[in-house]
């Protein structure tokens, strides 16, 4: 059988990446804080217990680079490089005959979303959003497969909100079906292998299936299976699978929410379609899965498939360590080998290039790791003339919802050390520091 979250789950419970659960957790709001403190331990949590639901829930399973290593089976340097490499030929999926996702069915009046231990994130959320969800549709004269993550709240036992923008591809899909007069089919797959997930948050050209992206990082083709109800394919390993359709020139209130900024937005709120829910099939023993908005695998997820645009034009015109996006996507630290006085200002123009969200981009030698940010944040301090040092660009393209104009510039810096000068910039070190246990000495 095909890798699953299942399976991810056990590699991290064996790495003692996954914390168990075992106390009722409500999933209003006190679920969201268990995740919370579970996160800061630097672990994945699995919940056995949640009120008014048999289903169990999986939190945080990306939370790191440590955990994003175990998936590539390599070191947290080299996840980027790993993405890179596996993503340079795409693999079509497989179509397969069912899966475990298909051992429990229900349709029409047996759907009942209340089911389903979904989380009541923030205090000003309208209500329980799924936030893991990897959403399904195809385009009405193609026929190609979108797959992309939406939030979706739950407003009835049959029907979701779905957040839908205009310039996403599903909202253009959808705008295809609303001209059309005729309802989008949908489906949405909950409870999968981080592969499928983080294919689902990539960018990627318009008519590209995501689904050959995340059969490329597994290096062989995902297995999917043919929905109940609807004319599409979802991951046949999948934990939860929703069948649906999103009526066109419907719209109701969606939102605030509190998103990957750590705001509540929008602000008013939204309109935006729903879904009527037709089916719901989903494994016996079935793990919800749940991502916190703006925490840390949300942000890894947003973030690697970014980082690996980076990577790649950077790469072009500097000798590249390591490039992170993480904690927050619209600012960059990038480790080089530097070559010559003003490289740092050519490697941030290139990976202002390739990425157009990003605000800030930190340059700083081979020895800082960009992936702890009190490093980076001393490259800076130490390192960096900010005289000298700064690349400005003015009303550059950014961040798209920013009606402030707060995301439109930006500023690239080099925390480098002067050039064949190391012998005044070279860190101190403790010989064998790296290898000592502290509890030996305990």
């Amino acid at each position: 059988m095909q890798d699953d979250l299942r399976s991810f789950m056990e590699a991290l419970r064996r790495a003692d990446k996954l914390l168990l659960v075992n106390k009722e957790v409500d999933p209003k709001f006190e679920l969201a804080g268990v995740m919370q403190s579970v996160e800061r331990l630097g672990k994945a949590s699995f919940f056995k217990k949640i009120k008014g639901s048999a289903f169990n829930v999986v939190n945080n399973i990306l939370g790191s680079r440590e955990m994003l290593a175990i998936l590539f089976a390599t070191t947290p340097e080299r996840v980027v490089n790993e993405w890179v490499e596996r993503t340079t030929k795409i693999i079509e999926p497989t179509l397969v005959s069912s899966g475990p996702v298909k051992e429990v069915t229900k349709k029409g009046t047996q759907v009942d979303l209340r089911d389903l231990p979904i989380a009541t994130h923030s205090s000003k959320d309208p209500g329980p959003y799924i936030t893991a969800g990897i959403v399904v549709a195809k385009d009405p004269d193609t026929g190609i497969r979108n797959v992309s993550i939406n939030r979706l709240h739950y407003r009835e036992k049959s029907k979701l909100g779905i957040r839908m923008l205009r310039t996403q591809h599903l909202g253009q899909i959808y705008e295809k079906y609303e001209k059309r007069g005729k309802p989008m089919e949908i489906a949405v797959a909950i409870g999968n292998h981080p592969f499928e997930v983080l294919a689902a948050a990539t960018t990627v050209a318009y008519g590209i299936d995501e689904f050959t992206i995340s059969s490329a990082l597994r290096r062989e083709p995902l297995e999917l299976a043919k929905c109940e109800t609807v004319s599409l394919e979802v991951p046949a390993m999948a934990e939860v699978v929703l069948e649906g359709e999103v009526p066109p020139e419907v719209r109701e209130p969606e939102g605030t929410f509190g998103d990957f900024m750590q705001f509540y937005n929008p602000i008013p709120a939204d309109q935006s379609p729903v879904i009527y829910v037709k089916a719901i099939s989903h494994r016996k023993d079935p793990i919800y899965q749940s991502i916190q908005p703006s925490h840390l695998e949300d942000m890894h997820l947003l973030a690697l498939p970014r980082e690996a645009r980076v990577y790649e034009a950077v790469s072009k015109v500097a000798e590249v360590k390591a490039v992170c996006l993480v904690p927050m996507i619209f600012a960059c630290a990038i480790s080089i080998q530097k070559r010559f006085e003003g490289e740092p200002k050519n490697v941030a123009a290139a990976a202002f290039g390739a990425y157009p969200w990003l605000k800030y981009c930190v340059v700083v030698d081979h020895d800082v790791n960009v992936f702890d940010v009190n490093d980076v944040w001393w490259a800076m301090a130490t390192r960096s003339n900010p005289k000298a040092g700064l690349l400005l660009i003015e009303n550059g393209r950014g961040f798209p919802r920013d009606p402030f104009h707060i995301h439109q510039s930006k500023v690239g810096i080099d925390a480098t050390a002067p050039l064949n000068q190391w012998e005044h910039f070279e860190r101190k070190e403790i010989p064998g520091a790296a290898s000592i246990r502290l509890e030996d000495y305990l």
